[in-house]
């Protein structure tokens, strides 16, 4: 009689031990594990499972509709079952679509992300914003000229500036003397006779400068 309850209570303890490592380990009773991953490829659903908001999630997910798969983020508060059985998900996915497009195909789908994220970006140089720009209007900052590390600022409450500059892709950093970063602002535009910078210093206007000086428009 002993020795059958002391089976009995292993068996338990054994089937315990399976179902809470079957679950905590592999997410086996979650939507997704790899079970759930293999039917799904079977049934045209191709997807990574995304847990929180990955590097720029709509290129990568628009890049990975070119390969016949997609992106489902499924949000940050994910149960430590859902996070392992989605790793066992992804692993046969990403099986798959390395099978289907060669062993370096996420080298590849990663570069053309960075490639697409550095299009993105304007590369602006001194040169292409070194000299005077006119707003051509009487107000804030009204006149920006450019030399190769400053910039010198003049108003139309007769007050005027320097700063120390640098530029970063797409975006103007203005420094104290001492380097200290004190503005960030971008540069949604540059051409030729064109400027345009989503505000400067603290201000909120979108500025719109000229390389030509008219006649101030609220005089």
């Amino acid at each position: 009689m002993k020795r059958k309850i002391t089976y009995g209570l292993l068996t338990i303890f054994t089937i315990g031990g399976l179902y809470f490592g079957l679950r905590l380990s592999y997410g086996i009773f979650t939507p997704y594990n790899s079970l759930t991953a293999k039917q799904d490829i079977k049934n045209g659903q191709v997807q990574i499972i995304a847990i929180g908001l990955p590097y720029m999630p709509q290129v990568r997910q628009r890049l990975a509709e070119q390969y016949g798969f997609e992106y489902n983020y499924i949000g940050c508060n994910a149960t430590t079952e859902l996070l392992n059985g989605s790793r066992y998900y992804n692993e046969v996915v990403e099986k798959y679509l390395t099978d289907k497009f060669g062993q370096d195909f996420w080298t590849k789908f990663n570069a053309q992300l960075v490639s697409i994220d550095n299009r993105k970006k304007q590369k602006i140089t001194i040169d292409d914003i070194k000299g005077k720009w006119y707003l051509n209007k009487w107000t804030m900052y009204h006149t920006l000229s450019f030399a190769n590390t400053t910039v010198f600022v003049d108003n139309h409450i007769d007050s005027v500036f320097y700063s120390n500059y640098s530029l970063n892709n797409d975006t103007l950093i203005l420094k104290e003397n001492d380097r200290t970063i004190r503005y960030k602002n971008r540069i949604i535009a540059i051409s030729k006779d064109t400027l345009i910078i989503k505000s400067l210093g603290i201000g909120a206007d979108t500025l719109h400068y000229s390389r030509t000086k008219r006649e101030w428009k609220n005089k």
